[in-house]
């Protein structure tokens, strides 16, 4: 996520208002894949950074993680910073607040994203606070017309049609599932012979 972070602050450059950077260079399509902008905040996705899930270096296909990142505009801004003064969290830093980065994982089966972690971002794209959310969604339960929603869908749309190119990456990280040769012969094995005893036990 340090490398995403630090990519988008070289990269990426979006008026803040009152909260401005300098002007810099978009990001580059070869890396993130742009998706909306909402009435509140910018969405994209980081397509370099797609992976199947790895458990104890074997490659789950039916989990997908990917990082994306939010810019926002002034409303989101003030918003995120009335809702920490309410709850009288710290504010260091948040005069500067951009955006955030958040690390999702889908359950491809069950059509439900993660967000494992999100980091609150000032405008030179340092980490002003992170949590581990763990916030589970059901895509399936929200309207067609939800921002996220669409957002998510569009990462999924990708992700189908480049599994190619997300697996060769993945691999690099884990192995694919052993097949079970051995046991499907031995099933056969033991079916054979179950076979010819009751073909004798006939005779």
């Amino acid at each position: 996520m340090k490398k995403i972070i630090i990519a988008v602050g070289i990269l990426l450059g979006t008026p803040f208002g009152a909260w401005a950077s300098p002007p810099i260079q978009p990001l580059p399509p070869n890396v993130f894949e742009w998706v909306q902008s909402s009435a509140r905040s910018g969405y994209w996705f980081n397509k370099q950074e797609m992976y199947y899930g790895i458990k104890n270096g074997v490659i789950d296909r039916n989990v997908l993680t990917v990082p994306v990142m939010k810019v926002y505009d002034d409303v989101q801004i003030n918003e995120v910073i009335t809702k920490r003064r309410w709850h009288d969290a710290n504010l260091q830093g948040y005069e500067i607040l951009a955006g955030a980065a958040e690390y999702l994982e889908f359950n491809l089966r069950e059509r439900e994203v993660t967000i494992k972690r999100h980091e609150d971002l000032d405008n030179t794209w340092t980490t002003l606070s992170s949590e581990m959310a763990n916030r589970r969604i059901y895509l399936d339960k929200l309207s067609d017309k939800n921002v996220d929603k669409i957002f998510y869908t569009a990462i999924l749309d990708y992700a189908d049609k480049h599994k190619d190119e997300i697996l060769e990456r993945s691999l690099t990280k884990g192995k694919l599932p052993e097949t079970k040769v051995e046991d499907k012969k031995g099933k056969k094995d033991n079916k054979d012979k179950k076979s010819k005893t009751k073909v004798k036990n006939q005779r």
